[in-house]
């Protein structure tokens, strides 16, 4: 009884702290709940900044992992940069080449094309000169035969006696023209090494004939 006797008292002082506060105004229950409402929302907002903050770290810490990344690739990229410039000036280069090749390809199928013309001038100037010179020689051989009297012959410095069938004048020239009478030269019983003009009639050009050069004839020499 004793027991119960104090729990009621000490319930009872209880209330009477609790409403003597309150009746004091020292403290009220609505008092007591708006202090703790700051107390909550700084916590909160003391949340939100470490959250903000640990964000932050981790963004970091991913940066310089990129970073790091990166420049562990910087000479492999370098190096593909490199080769690049490089393939991009050898292939400027090979451009280059290849247009001087098309212009050094022209160039020659120029010269050839003017070299071809020359050739063919060459060729008719040679036939020119071939006509000439049968022409001068025909006039020459005109000439000499008109000098003669009928049925007169003349040594005109002509012999085989170095080679037999191989005719040539006493200068060593070679005979590009020849005059010679049907069947001649015959180097009749093989003495025949001189080669002389036979007079022809007046307007014609005189023939040749070989005969022995031991012959005593007139004998005619171009200066």
């Amino acid at each position: 009884m004793n027991t119960a006797l104090m729990d009621s008292m000490e319930i009872d002082d209880d209330i009477y702290i609790h409403k003597s506060l309150t009746t004091a105004g020292l403290a009220t229950q609505v008092d007591f709940q708006k202090r703790k409402q700051p107390s909550r929302c700084a916590s909160v907002c003391l949340g939100l900044l470490c959250a903000v903050l640990l964000a932050g770290n981790i963004g970091q810490i991913i940066y310089y992992n990129i970073i790091i990344h990166c420049s562990s690739l910087d000479p492999t990229q370098a190096n593909y940069n490199t080769l690049t410039q490089e393939k991009e000036y050898l292939q400027n280069n090979n451009d280059n080449l290849t247009t001087e090749k098309d212009q050094l390809q022209r160039n020659y199928d120029s010269l050839t094309v003017e070299r071809k013309e020359l050739e063919d001038r060459l060729s008719n100037l040679t036939k020119d000169k071939d006509q000439l010179k049968a022409g001068f020689n025909n006039l020459k051989n005109a000439y000499v035969n008109g000098l003669l009297g009928v049925s007169q012959n003349a040594w005109i410095g002509l012999t085989d006696h170095l080679k037999e069938g191989t005719w040539m004048w006493v200068d060593g020239t070679p005979v590009t023209i020849q005059y010679w009478q049907p069947g001649q030269p015959n180097s009749f019983n093989g003495n025949q090494d001189c080669g002389e003009i036979v007079q022809q009639s007046l307007g014609k050009v005189g023939e040749w004939n070989d005969d022995g050069c031991f012959s005593e004839q007139l004998w005619i020499c171009e200066k």
